[in-house]
């Protein structure tokens, strides 16, 4: 008997092109410049789409866990006879430590930028406000908007926290 198909539910960005909200950088260059301040850029964002990266983390297969056998003729995917060719990964979302020890999550406007940063890494869209929440979640103390080299933003504390929660709006 055959399992009914899964079904990937819908993030709720369909068509997204992976592009940066005009909006979103309009606010920005706005608030680099000096022409907006920070609440500016936190309400924009509070109704914002950004790309939260993950990376593939390697991990150990079960220790009790038998190698798998070489093909044949000795030689595995790898090359060399013998060595194990086989590996898992884990997805993870990626945090970065501050020289002072604080965490912070990296967000990205767009998939450029995302691929700037780090090609390896996967773009997953989700609400600025969700991200917030994963953030707050797992200990960091800012969202770090367009980090590279430095972030084109960062929202800590309070505003974190409203954010968090949706608000502004």
């Amino acid at each position: 008997m055959t399992e009914p198909p899964k079904r990937v539910p819908d993030p709720g960005f369909a068509g997204d092109t992976g592009e940066a909200d005009p909006v979103v950088l309009s606010a920005l260059a706005a608030f680099e410049s000096g022409q907006a301040g920070a609440a500016v850029v936190d309400g924009v964002l509070a109704g914002s789409r950004v790309l939260v990266p993950l990376l593939a983390v390697l991990t150990d297969p079960d220790p009790g866990e038998p190698a798998p056998a070489a093909p044949a003729g000795g030689a595995g995917a790898g090359g060399a006879a013998g060595l194990r060719s086989d590996k898992t990964a884990d997805m993870a979302i990626v945090t970065v430590t501050g020289r002072d020890g604080r965490r912070g999550l990296p967000v990205f406007t767009s998939v450029a930028a995302l691929q700037a940063w780090n090609a390896a890494a996967r773009p997953v869209p989700v609400e600025a406000a969700r991200a917030a929440r994963a953030a707050l979640d797992d200990g960091a103390a800012a969202l770090l908007v367009d980090p590279s080299p430095r972030p084109r933003f960062v929202v800590t504390g309070e505003r974190l926290a409203l954010l968090a929660a949706g608000w502004p709006a």
